[in-house]
């Protein structure tokens, strides 16, 4: 999938060669996030954007613990799908009303994996003994024996929508979705894609990842990587010539613009014929970044999610919108090259040691991702340091 800077690199750089969620769920290793001893941002980072971190009230919580785990094409109706997100497993599927659910994949019983069951009259029922759950988790079944229902024996249920492509779940799960600040019901705010509007042209694309999901989402930030990482950048030129500082756009939502020469075999300077472009880039907690370049009243953007399977193992998903090139040859044309540019990024990302991720020091083009960075580690997720030990055992 796609990385916002490697994305908006083929615009800006070549045609010639070709081409909202958060929080971990820590209870298992005794982390709390919410600690509220954890440390601020450093106020060497004092010039970048704050989020007011000291009170999270449960519809923040809810907000921020969204993630893509598929597009609509991978889901058929009444066939389950396991999900994995931080290393826990889900089952997911779609009901012959269109809607999704998810639950825990694991069955109450002998923790067998209801994924690899099968969905018959709106339960899911698991491939070791029979049980069957229904679409709240609820125990429903056990063959040749009556029994008393009891929460004891359910597993718990997560909601799960579909957007513009994208199916989500929300890893929260908290019996009462009632935000504890207002006492309403929890509501499901999602990040407005303005492309949808306009009706551009779309392709999606998913690649899996060997490496932490937070490099994923840093590298679709990083402007300066394009020039030396893509065999079309623009390594004589590879800095903007303008930039504007992150600003809050929305919840969890920064954004920051930048003027950048694109590169002389570009598309936008060789097919278009312009040499200036305006970039766009983008975050949303926790793993949403938005690329947009735009020369005249031409626009492709890009946007991805990067899904944490593991620490150690990620998917991208990506889509890329376009309001040119509108037909068939042009979406295919679109998808080799964004696979071909994410197979560079992934050659790098995957050889980054991710005991030295965060640099002895930070750049001019570097604020964006920066404030990406403090505020993943705050608010979604800090490296564990039991994983540093392993890697250090390796040596």
């Amino acid at each position: 999938m796609h990385q916002i800077s490697f994305f908006f690199a083929i615009f800006v750089c070549g045609f010639s060669h070709g081409f909202i969620p958060f929080l971990h769920k820590f209870s298992k290793s005794g982390i709390n996030i919410f600690d509220r001893s954890n440390q601020a941002p450093s106020s060497k980072i004092i010039d970048y954007p704050k989020l007011d971190y000291r009170e999270l009230t449960e519809q923040n919580k809810y907000d921020l613990q969204w993630y893509v785990i598929g597009e609509s094409s991978d889901f058929v109706i009444n066939k389950p799908i396991k999900a994995t997100i931080w290393n826990k497993n889900y089952v997911v599927w779609k009901n012959e009303n269109q809607s999704y659910v998810g639950l825990d994949d694991v069955c109450s019983h002998k923790g067998a994996s209801l994924s690899k069951g099968k969905v018959c009259n709106n339960q899911v029922v698991c491939p070791y003994h029979g049980y069957e759950f229904d679409e709240n988790g609820i125990l429903t079944k056990v063959p040749g024996i009556c029994f008393r229902p009891s929460p004891v024996y359910d597993v718990t249920k997560y909601n799960v929508v579909e957007k513009n492509g994208w199916v989500y779940l929300n890893t929260y799960s908290g019996l009462n979705k009632i935000d504890n600040v207002t006492g309403n019901p929890f509501v499901e705010t999602f990040f407005v894609e303005e492309e949808i509007a306009r009706n551009d042209s779309v392709v999606f694309l998913n690649m899996d990842f060997n490496c932490y999901s937070r490099i994923l989402s840093e590298n679709s930030l990083d402007v300066m990587h394009i020039g030396f990482v893509h065999t079309f950048g623009n390594a004589k030129r590879p800095a903007p010539t303008e930039q504007h500082p992150p600003r809050l756009v929305g919840p969890y939502h920064y954004k920051t613009s930048y003027l950048y020469e694109a590169g002389d075999e570009s598309i936008a300077r060789k097919a278009f014929g312009y040499k200036e472009l305006r970039i766009e880039n983008e975050f949303i907690l926790p793993h949403t970044t938005v690329a947009r370049v735009m020369f005249g009243d031409l626009v492709s953007t890009v946007i991805t999610f990067a899904l944490p399977i593991t620490e150690t193992k990620s998917k991208l998903f990506v889509k890329t919108y376009r309001n040119f090139w509108n037909n068939p040859l042009g979406d295919m044309v679109t998808e080799n090259m964004m696979y071909k540019t994410m197979l560079q990024d992934k050659i790098i990302v995957e050889n980054i040691d991710m005991r030295y991720m965060d640099g002895k020091f930070n750049m001019r083009f570097d604020k964006l991702q920066n404030t990406y960075k403090s505020f993943y580690k705050r608010f979604v997720h800090n490296f564990s340091d039991q994983n540093n030990n392993d890697m250090k055992d390796l040596e």
